[in-house]
């Protein structure tokens, strides 16, 4: 059993000739969050899909507790992948289906659990993420916060050990977003699961995070701790992080 969650040896990615991602070197172990930043377009939720199973490098390897996610055995692949939640960017959920049919859906499709036992999962994710009233209601009769939230009840609903955030406070307040963030670590710390991320809110980032990766230029930076992040060298860095005008990112467009 390998030590790290998660490896990346020589990670690339191409579309039509043109390099996105190129040789891509990280370890992300059990139980840490790790943070995405970069600017956009620079290929920060290809990468996210790349290591949650989604899409395959085009060169390189992508590590699940020692096993190649995209050369092992098809039912072992898909074991692994069970082990997995994921909140999309728009959080992709069902509009036909209410809120609690969104989170009984993996459930139904994947486990044998009996329909008693999905109810008291589907009450249990609804509590977890305060949302018991509106158990009935379909997405677009919530709030974009409380839609985030279902989300995040979807994506845990296999009490995945593994889970991925593309940019889970996208469009949110900024008191919606910090109890956005509040429930992923509170729920990480309750599975002892791992988390990886991608925001652009430096604020979440730096309250989320154990480490943090900056993507740009095709390759990820690894900016360490918080405060490393704070004082990291790279003028690149810098420039994001400060959300400076002039700077090597701006000169280049």
């Amino acid at each position: 059993m390998s030590q790290f969650e998660i490896e990346c040896r020589g990670v690339s990615k191409a579309f039509d000739d043109v390099l996105l991602l190129h040789s891509i070197q990280l370890q992300i172990s059990k139980g840490e969050t790790f943070v995405l930043i970069g600017p956009s377009g620079q290929g920060k939720s290809v990468f996210l899909k790349i290591l949650c199973g989604l899409m395959p490098p085009s060169q390189g390897e992508v590590l699940h507790q020692g096993d190649n996610l995209y050369q092992i055995s098809d039912s072992k692949r898909n074991l692994k992948m069970q082990d997995i939640g994921m909140l999309f960017q728009k959080n992709a959920l069902f509009d036909s289906l209410t809120c609690a049919e969104n989170i009984a859906f993996p459930l139904r499709e994947i486990t044998d659990q009996s329909e008693a036992e999905i109810q008291d999962k589907i009450g249990h994710f609804l509590e977890a993420v305060e949302l018991p009233h509106a158990r009935d209601l379909y997405p677009h009769e919530i709030s974009g916060g409380m839609q985030k939230r279902l989300g995040i009840a979807r994506a845990l609903a296999l009490n995945p050990k593994l889970i991925f955030y593309d940019d889970p406070t996208a469009g949110l307040d900024p008191i919606t977003s910090r109890t956005i963030i509040d429930l992923i670590l509170q729920l990480r710390e309750q599975n002892d699961s791992t988390v990886i991320a991608i925001t652009n809110d430096m604020g979440r980032a730096y309250q989320m995070a154990d480490r943090i990766g900056m993507i740009v230029d095709r390759e990820l930076i690894i900016t360490g701790s918080v405060a490393d992040t704070k004082s990291h060298a790279d003028p690149r860095v810098s420039q994001f992080i400060n959300g400076d005008l002039s700077g090597p990112l701006t000169e280049a467009q």
